[in-house]
This record gives structure tokens, sequence and C-alpha cells, in this order.
């Protein structure tokens, strides 16, 4: 089973492949692009990039999982927010994801192409992708439980659940859907159906364990 180049031992050479690639995958498009065109980018022999990525592939993925990081990494700056409350935070965590897929893939397709491609070939990114982002997300619904906020027994299995219940809002999907306020408002009305279940659940658990001890 190949391993991938860890983003870690990125090299400027690697760098510059990713960059010269992702330019061509997002213009041209994932099919349209050759290997030999990303070298001649470069100024480089194709053997040449062979060594670093030996398929285009290789590098498209490459180019998802560098996305991932910087996306990863903004999401857990909401998680981290002191200023926010758990209810605030998982808004502004799905209402920043919109935003950042919104902007990634809505009529654009060559970069829905790319994405499509990816997922198709190699699904185990997309997984890895969603489980990063559910992590985030789960230290959100945990905050929220010990607050007493949320009421949430299974923060890993809730996290999915609402990454599944967001997916219109938040995947290439919206590369097919309309106007980015009309989204967002969409996206609030669900988040406000979301926080409102919390709401009730924290209430009930709250009477049950004040009953205990009555």
């Amino acid at each position: 089973m190949r391993t991938p180049m860890p983003i870690e031992n990125l090299d400027d050479t690697a760098k510059q492949i990713l960059d010269a690639a992702s330019r061509r995958f997002l213009h041209y498009g994932y099919g349209k692009t050759t290997m030999s065109e990303i070298a001649q980018d470069c100024n480089m022999s194709t053997g040449n990039l062979y060594r670093y990525f030996p398929s285009k592939l290789d590098i498209a993925e490459m180019f998802v999982r560098v996305l991932r990081r910087e996306q990863v990494a903004r999401l857990r700056a909401v998680a981290d927010d002191q200023t926010l409350n758990p209810a605030d935070k998982l808004r502004s965590f799905f209402l920043r994801k919109f935003k950042l897929a919104y902007e990634r893939f809505h009529d654009k397709p060559k970069a829905y192409e790319l994405s499509s491609e990816l997922l198709t070939s190699r699904p185990k990114v997309g997984i890895e992708w969603e489980n990063a982002e559910g992590r985030v997300l789960a230290e959100i619904l945990i905050e929220g439980d010990a607050s007493g906020a949320f009421a949430v027994e299974n923060p890993a299995e809730t996290a999915k659940i609402l990454q599944d219940a967001g997916y219109r809002f938040t995947s290439p999907a919206v590369f097919h859907e309309g106007d980015f306020d009309e989204l967002a408002a969409e996206l609030n009305g669900v988040i406000d159906l979301i926080l409102d279940g919390f709401s009730y659940r924290a209430a009930r658990r709250a009477a049950i364990e004040k009953r205990k001890h009555a």
C-alpha cells in the first residue's frame, strides 16, 4: 500500500510542484492536465517530477491534504476562541466551514472536477478530512456538555450526525447550490434547530438530576 509523503517533509521543490499543479488543475481541469505540463511549469524534467510524486493523482492528493490541514486549523481557531460560548462555537464552526466550501467550489467546475476525481479514486482522503474536522467538532460538543449547555452522550457519534446534517452546505455539493446569503440563512435555520434540540436535552438532563437529589 502506497504511503503518502508526510506534509511536514515537503521541501521547496515539492511545494513548487503543488503550486504549479494546482494552478493547472483549477484552470484547465484535472483531466486535461498532464505530468509533462506540470514539469514544464516547474522547469524540470518529467523524470524528476516522478521522483517527487509517482502520479498526477498523488499530486492531487497532496494538494488536498495541504488544504485540509489549513482548513482544520481555521476550524480549530473557532474551537479555541475563549470569547465564544459553546453554542456560538458550534454555529461559527459550521458557518466557517460553509464559507470555505462555498469559496472553493461554487461555480468553479474545475475545483469540483478535482474533488470528484479524488473522492472517487481515493475515498480515504475524504474520510480522513471529515474525521479531522469531526474531532474538532467533538471538542466543541464536549465543552458544551461540560458547561451544561448541551447534553451529549457520545460526542464523536454526535459530531458525525451533525456533519451529515450540514453536508449540503459544507461540501463540494455547494457547487450546485445557489446564492451565498440564502444558503447561509438556511444553514443558520438548521443550526437553530440543532441548538434547540441540545437545549431541550440539557434541560431534561437537569430536571432528571434535580429529581434524583430531591
